[in-house]
């Protein structure tokens, strides 16, 4: 049998969140994550396409009131595998409109890719959210770095930092703060992606156990997201992120 771009997209999803497993090893994910909970405004937050629930987890651990909607029912169950309390709702993205509890943040970490009418997205979260509400998104970054890569996620494109800003004011969005993640990631990312035609190796975020070298390899990185990427905006990167509040 075929497996659809979706279906296939969240599955090789649900694997790779498997093989990193939780955020102890994996220094992309838990730096990201920390950054987003430096910027999280107020009490309550909703998490779209909240994965396998690691922002949730440490949302739960701060004592905030935290729940997410996800429609990829096995990454639900890794969720709920590593935090039994966190509160997740089985729906996609594109359903937000029908929630009824309002929140101070919403956050939407590397979802907006995965939906084809993403204009539309963007407009039911802001029709959803109380004026002054903030919202925080990541996406991808770089539009000629799209391969096979984002294929293989489910991803329908990557963004310019000018589309990103353009497709969030022009739904009412006031931009408050935007800028490029992950530069350290580029030249791996471009070097597998665009010259070896190799999906890009993982090994040194996951739960495996690392010989010296990569032992060694992945705390510098580790140091480097906290200390650098966290702190300074290259200019470029594999990412984007931002916040913006309702008007």
């Amino acid at each position: 049998m075929i497996l659809s771009q979706k279906t296939s997209g969240e599955k090789n999803l649900t694997d790779l969140y498997e093989e990193l497993g939780n955020l102890k090893h994996d220094f992309r994910n838990y730096n990201l994550n920390r950054l987003i909970l430096s910027k999280i405004k107020g009490k309550s937050i909703l998490d779209i396409g909240c994965g396998a629930g690691h922002l949730l987890n440490m949302l739960d651990k701060k004592g905030k009131k935290a729940f997410g909607i996800e429609s990829n029912k096995d990454l639900i169950k890794l969720a709920k595998h590593n935090n039994p309390r966190l509160s997740i709702l089985c729906c996609p993205a594109e359903h937000i409109n029908k929630l009824k509890e309002k929140v101070d943040t919403i956050t939407t970490i590397d979802v907006l890719e995965h939906i084809k009418d993403d204009k539309l997205q963007v407009k039911k979260i802001y029709e959803y959210m109380d004026k002054g509400g903030q919202l925080i998104i990541i996406v991808p970054a770089l539009k000629f770095l799209y391969g096979e890569r984002d294929k293989k996620f489910g991803h329908y494109r990557r963004y310019s930092k000018k589309e990103l800003y353009q497709k969030l004011s022009r739904q009412g969005f006031k931009i408050q703060h935007i800028r490029f993640w992950n530069m350290a990631g580029f030249i791996p990312y471009l070097f597998y992606e665009k010259v070896l035609k190799k999906d890009l190796n993982t090994n040194l975020r996951t739960k495996e156990k690392k010989g010296i070298l990569n032992k060694t390899l992945s705390t510098l990185l580790n140091l480097w997201f906290k200390y650098i990427e966290n702190n300074f905006d290259f200019g470029f990167g594999l990412s984007l992120i931002c916040v913006a509040t309702k008007n």
